[in-house]
């Protein structure tokens, strides 16, 4: 039987408390010193299914959530490449955290669409979470100036802690677009009860005859099509996951270092094997990442699939490497009060059945290489 959860009051956001004049380097700065302390919320995190507020505070205070927005409304306007080392450095200290980052980066969707003036009404703190479920589960029905928006979505990663929500739905005439409301008007249905990354709280929700006005809408146009700034580019805005499955692969790795260099028998080739295979997946990534990103400034189309084919790597190489740390520190990697393994397992194997990372990635961008298809 599926039950609604009962949730705390949303608080809204919590603004950096120093200078607003971000940039990449300083974002980063201090994401390397908010990240350490994740682990030790890990326990928590775990039991409630869900991110604690003074860790969404400390996320908020990091400026991430700005980091694909124009200045002029508050944002940074990062590289892909550095947004998806920041996703990175998270992953390293929670998935969970991690996950729920990138997804609320994806806010930056509705400044390409929306007039700046419906966006600053919408999201007058560029801190503000955001969950997004983009496929059109939901349907509308005119009324008036707007839409009576019906419909239940599933992996609404962060909506019991999220400030906005941006859900997919048909409109009458059967065209596909997007709304945008507060979460407090979404019912949450306890759903999410996973393998891993369970701090996402990615359950369903519902909402029925919720007003949408219309310019609270709208359509995501195809990747290309419109001359948004790069930082806005929705295809540009999907790389960033490969960061996730990098960071759980360097917590293994790390968790895996401090109990085999005690033991006396100790799986060298096991360890050496499996950095190898982040240090690849981590080289592979970025570097792609990279020479995407330099393309596109340039005016230049980057090679079609690419990315994807690095992301997908990423996540099969990460997974094999964690597992084969588990299987190296043997017994003790079951005991999660002193090692993440047993969380990191989890997490990156749940992380990999995403669409982003899936098996289906091979087929298509090897049927585009040889002549046909198109790339996830």
């Amino acid at each position: 039987m599926t039950t609604t959860m009962e949730l705390p009051p949303r608080t809204g956001s919590t603004k950096p408390a120093t200078s607003p004049a971000l940039t990449a380097t300083s974002v980063l700065d201090r994401l390397r010193a908010y990240a350490p302390a994740l682990p030790a919320y890990a326990p928590q995190i775990e039991r409630t299914g869900r991110l604690p507020a003074d860790l969404l505070d400390g996320l908020k205070a990091t400026g991430l959530l700005r980091a694909a927005l124009p200045p002029a409304l508050g944002g940074v306007e990062m590289t892909v490449p550095e947004i998806t080392r920041a996703v990175d450095l998270l992953a390293k200290g929670d998935a969970s955290v991690a996950w729920c980052a990138a997804v609320a980066l994806n806010a930056a969707l509705a400044v390409v669409s929306l007039p700046e003036e419906v966006f600053t009404e919408l999201f007058p703190d560029p801190d503000l979470i955001t969950t997004t479920v983009l496929p059109p589960a939901g349907r509308a029905v005119r009324r008036g100036t707007g839409y009576l928006l019906s419909g239940r979505w599933t992996h609404g990663s962060g909506i019991t802690h999220a400030d906005r929500v941006m859900a997919g739905f048909l409109t009458p005439d059967g065209a596909s677009r997007v709304a945008v409301f507060d979460a407090a008007h979404a019912r949450v249905l306890d759903t999410w009860n996973t393998t891993g990354l369970r701090g996402t709280g990615s359950h369903d929700f519902v909402v029925a005859d919720l007003f949408v006005p219309e310019h609270h809408t709208f359509a995501l146009a195809p990747p290309g099509t419109r001359h948004e700034p790069l930082h806005l580019r929705s295809d540009n805005l999907a790389l960033k996951l490969a960061g996730v499955p990098l960071g759980i692969g360097r917590s293994a790795l790390k968790a895996a270092r401090e109990i085999l260099a005690a033991k006396a028998s100790r799986r060298g080739s096991d360890f050496a094997h499996a950095e190898a295979l982040i240090g690849a997946a981590d080289a592979y990534v970025y570097a792609t990442l990279e020479d995407a990103w330099a393309a596109q400034a340039a005016g230049r189309a980057p090679e079609r699939g690419t990315t994807a084919l690095a992301r997908q790597f990423a996540h099969r190489a990460c997974r094999e490497a964690v597992q084969l740390l588990y299987d190296a520190v043997g017994s003790a990697a079951v005991y999660t009060e002193h090692t993440p393994l047993d969380r990191c397992l989890r997490d990156v194997i749940t992380a990999s059945r995403h669409v982003a990372s899936s098996e289906k990635i091979l087929d298509e961008v090897g049927a585009l290489r040889l002549g046909a298809g198109t790339p996830a």
